[in-house]
């Protein structure tokens, strides 16, 4: 077992914002049915929410679990996914001599979820991200775009992202300011001081580069387009794997671009999945920590507390020792420091290794 003293470093106390994820992760709008008219109403309403139920329980699944869980909760035969529903609402319904249609947006209770994950030993910390700055670069034949108006490249990520997702993405506004600011080759070049003005000057701290190419490969008579992605964060770039390759390769007879960022987005998603899920569920081994608190601030002191409950469950914090000055919470966790750190960066707190 590992053993480490810590403290809880406030690097912001402007604003805590709940990492968690809030209601909108586990609500589905938007949800359209549409069936043949055979006469019953009523029974062409139940059939309606029956689909809709469980195309919404597809939807939050794959919003949260990583291939591997879904695998495993897609072998599960007895779920009643009515059952994990807080409420709905038919927001729109249509009814033709021959056709109806709804819209039913449905809310899945927070809690009927997770037992439901649990009761199944599928891993899962429901853990928003901070955001990410976007920078989609897209370079077409021998010409760079990147806030310019006809980069498509924008457009077609812009449009696949989900913001009720766990990750959280920022894209700048294609406008003249940010292209004085940064220009696609000072991105491409890995010029980070560039980088790290422009990151500041939106108020953010990491940024994902989406780098579409697209060439035409006259052997095959195709058009070849090519996808990688990098993270930057703390003057460091790192791939990130698309499908677990370092570039993405396609080779079309026109630009796939909407398609390709429907691919670019859900592999972005599992990727911040798995930063936080990729400790074995099943394993007995466990991080030992001591977070140490001081109590001259107990408001601020209780936030924190909150915020680890929140991480680890509501038992995670078990008093070890106190004094006038000090709290010591002993913390048992299969999450590392890292993972951790990952979890409460959009709330500005660090965990550091407190000097013996």
């Amino acid at each position: 077992m590992k053993n480490c003293i810590l403290r809880l470093l406030i690097l912001c106390l402007v604003c805590f914002k709940f990492v968690h994820a809030d209601g909108s992760i586990y609500t589905v709008k938007d949800n359209k049915i549409y069936l043949q008219n055979e006469g019953n109403v009523l029974e062409l309403r139940e059939q309606a929410k029956k689909i809709a139920f469980e195309n919404a329980f597809s939807i939050i699944t794959k919003k949260i679990l990583v291939p591997s869980g879904l695998r495993k909760l897609d072998r599960a035969t007895d779920i009643n996914i009515e059952s994990l529903i807080k409420d709905y609402q038919i927001v729109e319904e249509k009814i033709t001599d021959i056709n109806y249609s709804s819209n039913i947006s449905v809310n899945f209770n927070s809690d009927s979820i997770m037992n439901l994950f649990r009761n199944y030993k599928i891993q899962s910390k429901i853990l928003v991200s901070e955001e990410y700055l976007v920078f989609p670069v897209f370079k077409k034949f021998n010409t760079f775009y990147l806030w310019e108006n006809d980069n498509n490249w924008y457009e077609s990520l812009l449009n696949e992202y989900d913001e009720f997702g766990l990750l959280k993405l920022y894209f700048p506004k294609k406008n003249h300011i940010n292209k004085l600011k940064i220009s696609s080759k000072q991105i491409i070049k890995e010029d980070f001081n560039s980088i790290n003005k422009f990151l500041k000057s939106h108020n953010k701290k990491k940024a994902i580069i989406i780098f579409l190419e697209e060439d035409y490969d006259l052997n095959l008579n195709k058009l070849n387009s090519k996808v990688s992605v990098k993270l930057f964060s703390e003057n460091n770039f790192e791939i990130i794997k698309l499908l677990k390759k370092n570039k993405y390769i396609e080779y079309s007879e026109a630009s796939n671009a909407k398609l390709i960022s429907k691919v670019v987005i859900s592999e972005l998603q599992n990727w911040w999945k798995n930063k936080i899920d990729y400790y074995d569920f099943e394993s007995s081994k466990e991080f030992l920590f001591f977070l140490k608190l001081n109590v001259n601030d107990l408001k601020q002191n209780l936030l924190i507390e909150n915020k680890i409950n929140e991480i680890l469950g509501k038992d995670a914090l078990i008093p070890f020792e106190f004094d006038r000055k000090k709290i010591v919470y002993k913390i048992k966790t299969k999450l590392s420091i890292d993972q951790l750190n990952l979890a409460l960066e959009s709330s500005n707190l660090k965990f550091r290794a407190l000097k013996k």
